[in-house]
């Protein structure tokens, strides 16, 4: 299939979009939170036909976009996180009435992007997926009116964001310079004519710069901390799971599959750069006490674990980021839905309000110990599985044992702030001893996430069969 039908998932979420922003301007703010229902029923539509188009392939617009079975996966990760940001926003207090509308269609906005970053083939379309996201969330980011801390996200994640779109145009413009095409199809045999050429290494490097700064990479992370605290909860879930992934899978499709890396020694330098973004992500994690930071620096460290997989390349190497991406997925919207409920009740985000929380609401508390514990990599939750596929491919090159060995020490690191979350949950008495209530829609969320967590650690073999037929036929 080769026409314009096939982006009709893209197109019915922006059309929803539109017609939600256009509700909210003349629905009454008493039923406005109608509107979250009405995206919620949009998402789930959308995410249909996704999941009855799962083995479709084919190319769009003279190749500058492709959909195949491991686009399609991601674009299921980036549906299944919006309808559970729209669940956790529905009893949110941070959004006032009249903006729901505005809010639930920028949301619909990203998600769109985010798709049609999944299957980009071409930097033009690319570059055009990049901007709907970065717009749609560096305002979804400042969303919260009455937090300063919200305006200073924003503010840091749009200049950070400026600059990143900037170096990875300029980097595109190397590349046409070099090959004279935009199209990754046509890279794939014309990079072979330029291997040495200047203009071409400058140019991947700084669209890794780019690439670099979706995912928080390090060096380029430091707008990712300020911009989870501040923004709006739900928001935070969404950009460290839904952002990140596509940013992730858009990095598999160009530099695992379409351009030879290894010919001009990117692969060592993403290897260093996965190194320094997990160990430094989790030993600055350790100091944190405000519980959306330390679950940022969590994130950032988890990105250095699934670019191990993008490292090792291959289909082995494939195979772990996609499992890998669903178990973090489950596991970190499952860590944020918690916090969110706790600092509803408590009013803070501080690590101090987890103290006790056994004794108000032992279940809230079981659930959270499970992410953490999968966050950690402890068997028998899905991360553990996760992070076992991503080092048993960095072993079997030889080449990345080290990077294996490295990430085993910084998943012991990481035990050590986890737990201590969990420590005080279940070991620290705390003066408030009313019980936490968790409304519906979060409490559907946690159960969702949670029953996930642990079946894609006990039974991981249904999941496995999946990601591989999805990269068996990646295009």
């Amino acid at each position: 299939m080769t026409n314009i039908l096939l982006l009709n998932p893209e197109i019915i979420l922006a059309c929803a979009g539109l017609l939600i922003l256009l509700s909210g301007a003349f629905i009454c703010e008493s039923r406005a939170k109608l509107l979250y229902h009405l995206g919620i029923i949009s998402t789930i539509a959308v995410l249909g036909m996704i999941i009855t188009q799962a083995l479709m392939a084919g190319y769009g617009t003279g190749t500058m976009w492709v959909i195949d079975p491991a686009a399609q996966f991601f674009k299921f990760i980036v549906l299944v996180a919006t309808v559970f940001t729209l669940m956790l926003s529905v009893n949110y207090t941070g959004i006032r009435a009249r903006h729901i509308g505005t809010y639930t269609a920028l949301l619909l906005w990203a998600s769109c992007g985010m798709m049609l970053l999944s299957g980009a083939m071409d930097f033009i379309y690319l570059l055009i997926s990049l901007e709907l996201i970065s717009i749609s969330c560096f305002i979804l980011t400042g969303f919260e009116q009455k937090n300063p801390r919200s305006a200073e996200g924003a503010i840091k994640y749009f200049l950070m964001g400026g600059l990143s779109t900037a170096v990875t145009i300029y980097g595109i413009s190397l590349f046409y310079g070099a090959t004279g095409t935009t199209n990754l199809f046509n890279y794939a045999t014309a990079v072979e004519l330029h291997i040495g050429d200047p203009a071409y290494i400058m140019g991947m490097l700084f669209i890794l710069v780019g690439f670099g700064f979706k995912v928080s990479m390090v060096p380029f992370h430091f707008w990712a901390p300020d911009a989870y605290e501040g923004a709006p909860t739900p928001v935070t879930a969404y950009l460290s799971v839904a952002s990140k992934l596509a940013a992730l899978g858009a990095m598999m499709r160009i530099f695992a599959s379409v351009i030879p890396h290894q010919e001009i020694n990117i692969t060592m330098l993403i290897a260093i750069l996965a190194a320094l973004t997990m160990t430094l992500g989790n030993l600055t994690a350790l100091f944190q006490t405000n519980v959306k930071r330390l679950l940022a620096y969590s994130s950032i460290a988890q990105a250095g674990y699934i670019l191990i997989g993008l490292v090792v390349a291959g289909p082995i190497g494939r195979e772990s980021v996609m499992f890998y991406s669903l178990a973090y997925l489950v596991t970190n919207i499952g860590a944020f839905a918690v916090a969110m409920v706790v600092a509803g009740k408590t009013g803070s985000y501080e690590i101090d309000a987890y103290n006790g929380l056994s004794k108000r609401s032992l279940g809230l508390s079981i659930v959270m110990v499970m992410f953490l514990l999968s966050l950690a990599g402890i068997p028998p939750m899905a991360g553990f599985v996760g992070k076992f596929y991503v080092f048993a491919s960095a072993v079997n090159t030889q080449q990345f044992l080290w990077l294996a060995i490295l990430g085993v020490l910084n998943s012991v690191i990481s035990v050590y702030y986890y737990m201590g979350i969990a420590r005080r949950m279940f070991f620290v008495g705390s003066e408030d001893e009313s019980p936490v209530e968790t409304d519906i829609y979060a409490a559907s969320v946690i159960a969702v996430t949670a029953a996930a967590t642990l079946l894609l650690g006990i039974l991981p073999e249904t999941v496995m069969r999946i990601v591989k037929s999805c990269v068996a036929f990646h295009l």
